[in-house]
């Protein structure tokens, strides 16, 4: 089988694919922006570490998925990871990327005759309060960020265009649980690094307010068994610690243990911070969300293979290790070192 990879390069792409390399005999053709992509692979696959010997099976080629994809001849499976996850685009450059982008690729899906699995975002759930199902999609909920309302009308795209696709929906993606590895520091690092400079001695957060963390390996995990192992699951699952994800309060208790810092008061942060800090207004409201996701058919989907998040308290001192010797990702360090 070939596999088409797009967004081999960003965080969750590179895990997939040296899961995709390293674990299975497939082809595999990473689509990469701009020109040199062979180079541009290289790089990625050495800062994600794949051994030479392993990087026979992958090939680079130039395409972008904002326009039509190059014909690609022999494809089994299409896994698209590729989409911008910035919450400050303007609606429509957002739309072009992440809707345009998946129409695009499922263009080159249906040429090719080939499944296809569609890596969205648990916060396609917006600002809705209450448990969020696998099934909901658009239930009348408003969006923090253009990110969050893109994401949600690529999946229509999907839902419309192929019901046999795979959805994977990840909460907050964090570095690897076992070395704490990250090529991003958004959303939960950001406050994390203001708060060990102390900048942030509170928090607008609701004390027993969930807080939903996984790991990169269990999503990577989770794509590469779905498109390799699982071509009869189709539908969307939350890969998400759901009923196991993290209070604000025990978040909290972990970053003060960890830190040695004094723990955050939880009240409204000063607007002039706010407005003085864009990282602070596009990523404090995650932590104050009355938000739960339901995650059954994943468990039962997942569960079976042995895939499933680990709770957070467990490497979460790896993943503040790993983010300060990489200076909050001032000083990049390759998965290898």
């Amino acid at each position: 089988m070939t596999v088409l990879l797009t967004g081999a390069t960003g965080f969750v792409g590179m895990e997939v694919l040296a899961r995709l390399l390293e674990r299975g005999d497939e082809e595999v053709i990473a689509l990469v922006r701009g020109p040199q992509p062979a180079a541009r692979l290289r790089a990625a696959l050495d800062r994600i570490g794949v051994p030479a010997g392993r990087r026979d099976r992958v090939t680079a080629i130039e395409g972008d998925v904002t326009g039509p994809l190059p014909p690609i001849a022999g494809i089994g499976t299409v896994v698209h990871c590729a989409a911008s996850v910035s919450f400050g685009l303007d609606l429509e450059e957002a739309r072009r990327i992440n809707v345009g982008g998946t129409r695009n690729v499922l263009a080159a899906a249906e040429r090719s005759g080939a499944r296809y699995v569609h890596v969205s975002t648990a916060f396609v759930a917006g600002r809705h309060e209450g448990r969020f199902g696998e099934d909901d999609l658009d239930i009348g909920q408003e969006h923090r960020n253009t990110y969050e309302r893109s994401k949600l009308e690529a999946e229509q795209v999907v839902r419309a265009a192929r019901p046999d696709a795979a959805i994977l929906r990840p909460s907050i993606v964090v570095g690897e649980s076992d070395t704490g590895w990250t090529s991003s520091f958004n959303v939960l690092y950001w406050p994390l690094r203001a708060y060990a400079r102390g900048l942030l001695p509170s928090v607008p957060a609701r004390p027993r307010a969930r807080v939903d963390i996984v790991p990169v390996d269990y999503v990577a995990d989770a794509i590469v068994h779905i498109a390799r192992e699982r071509p009869d699951v189709h539908g969307t699952l939350h890969l998400v610690a759901g009923r196991d994800a993290v209070t604000v309060e025990e978040l909290m208790r972990l970053a003060a243990e960890k830190l040695g810092r004094p723990r955050p008061r939880v009240a409204a942060v000063p607007q002039e911070f706010l407005e003085r800090s864009a990282e602070a207004a596009q990523y404090l409201p995650y932590f104050d969300m009355a938000l739960e996701f339901d995650d059954a058919r994943s468990r039962a989907v997942l569960g079976p293979a042995g895939i499933a998040p680990p709770p957070l308290r467990d490497y979460f001192g790896r993943l503040v290790d790993f983010a300060q010797s990489a200076r909050w990702g001032k000083a990049p360090l390759a998965r290898a070192g």
